[in-house]
């Protein structure tokens, strides 16, 4: 028993004595270890001093450098011109193709071919030709309770812009190597009512389901609606607000039509522009019209002072997001009372009576059978009193389809096949061009294609 009480107590005494050395060992190890985290905290703080030092240094150069290349006035401008790029929006396209027309015209009668005597394919006048339609850049800055003032600048080149031209002698506007101002205007939101946009300047006409603009149509050329009764541009006053769900435009602008625009305001009298519009679910409304003043230049030289009116109605539908669609109805009269006899050396202006007068109705539709493929079709009828002179009657249809696929998000192909037909035009019905240049046709067929690229 003496042996396992010894053990014990022999083990206690050693520990007992140990301790005392072990101890005073831990506790100089930790006071290395304080010491070396103390030297690295310093280095540390030494370290950041020297990078706040640094970067103080290098903005004070920065100060230095542009004080001297812009000076404080150079500064505030340079900030200004950033915020002011941040309001702006940039726009555009390049589309381009090829038309062919079945009559298979030669070299000589290539230019303005497919647009007869009833002036079709306003856009498309080139048969068998490859064509560079527009190069568009559209450049906003819209307006809102924020942002009361603005601007809209629309610059495009190609054959769209040689024809908005309307001098197809001296700008060879057939040629396609023009370049076109089609809008630009001044925009202010002001705090009245709600609010009321006005623009002044040159802006888009409001009459009209199709545009000049080529990526926002159903078809690759406009209809004969659009071309024998829609204005294209006006130049003048606009204000616009809403009144009741309902949007209302009202504007003062030179005349009732601006195409071609060669035209030179010989008007004393202005015209007026007006619009209203309402957009429900699945369907919306538009009724517009201008009259007044008529185009002194319809015709090259045309005297001015004759009055026209022209009203517009359209009925869009979109039952479905695969299915969009509208009903566009134009009524149009113009008196004309003077016309230019050019029999004579110097033309002088005589006496005439002739009334214009007559309807178009436009029938459209797209179906999208996929989110990159769509058809769409389009049907016409025109009936124009006295077009032709007194007594006359233009009477015609145009049936057109179109195919359209989204090749990336970006790039869309189409394709088209249109055909025009006239049943009635006094005093003869050949309004369309044959093989040898001659008024011989009474209808037209073709077919074309279409890239656009947008940005």
């Amino acid at each position: 028993m003496r042996r396992v009480v010894f053990a014990p107590a022999a083990l206690g005494c050693l520990v007992g004595l140990a301790a005392p050395a072990w101890a005073e060992e831990v506790e100089a190890q930790l006071q290395a270890m304080q010491t070396r985290m103390a030297e690295m905290e310093a280095r540390l703080e030494a370290n950041q001093d020297e990078l706040d030092a640094a970067k103080r240094q290098i903005e004070a150069q920065d100060e230095v450098i542009q004080s001297a290349d812009l000076g404080e006035a150079g500064k505030e401008s340079s900030s200004g011109i950033a915020a002011f790029l941040e309001t702006i929006d940039i726009t555009g396209w390049v589309s381009g193709g090829y038309n062919y027309n079945f009559e298979n015209p030669d070299g000589a009668t290539l230019a303005g071919f497919n647009r007869g005597a009833v002036l079709a394919y306003p856009f498309n006048p080139d048969p068998n030709s490859f064509t560079l339609d527009q190069v568009w850049f559209g450049i906003e800055r819209a307006v809102s309770d924020e942002q009361r003032a603005g601007f809209r600048t629309d610059i495009v080149f190609g054959k769209t812009a040689g024809l908005l031209s309307g001098d197809f002698g001296a700008n060879d506007g057939f040629a396609g190597n023009d370049l076109e101002l089609y809008q630009g205007y001044v925009q202010y939101r002001a705090p009245i009512n709600e609010a009321v946009t006005f623009k002044f300047g040159k802006f888009a006409t409001l009459l009209g389901a199709e545009v000049v603009q080529a990526p926002m149509n159903f078809n690759i050329s406009r209809g004969q609606v659009y071309n024998l009764f829609q204005p294209i541009t006006h130049l003048g006053l606009l204000a616009s607000t809403a009144v009741m769900g309902v949007d209302v435009s009202l504007g003062l602008v030179d005349e009732t039509r601006s195409f071609p625009a060669n035209d030179i305001d010989r008007n004393k009298d202005k015209a007026v522009l007006f619009g209203l519009g309402q957009t429900f679910e699945t369907w919306k409304w538009s009724f517009a019209g201008v009259s007044g003043s008529a185009d002194s230049g319809s015709l090259n030289d045309q005297p001015a002072g004759d009055k026209e009116t022209i009203l517009d109605l359209i009925i869009g539908w979109t039952p479905c997001e695969e299915f969009t669609g509208y009903i566009n109805a134009d009524w149009i009269q113009t008196d004309i009372s003077r016309a230019l006899d050019t029999t004579v050396d110097p033309p002088v202006v005589i006496p005439v009576s002739i009334d214009v007068e007559g309807y178009g109705v436009a029938v459209a539709g797209r179906y999208a059978f996929t989110e990159a493929t769509g058809f769409a079709v389009r049907g016409e009828w025109i009936d124009l009193d006295d077009f032709f002179g007194e007594s006359t009657e233009l009477k015609m249809w145009t049936l057109t389809g179109t195919v359209d696929h989204k090749l990336t998000d970006k790039l869309t192909l189409r394709g088209e096949v249109r055909y025009d037909a006239v049943t009635d035009g006094d005093p003869t019905d050949d309004q369309f061009f044959d093989k040898s240049g001659d008024l011989a046709e009474d209808d037209q067929g073709t077919v074309g294609v279409e890239v656009i690229y947008s940005f």
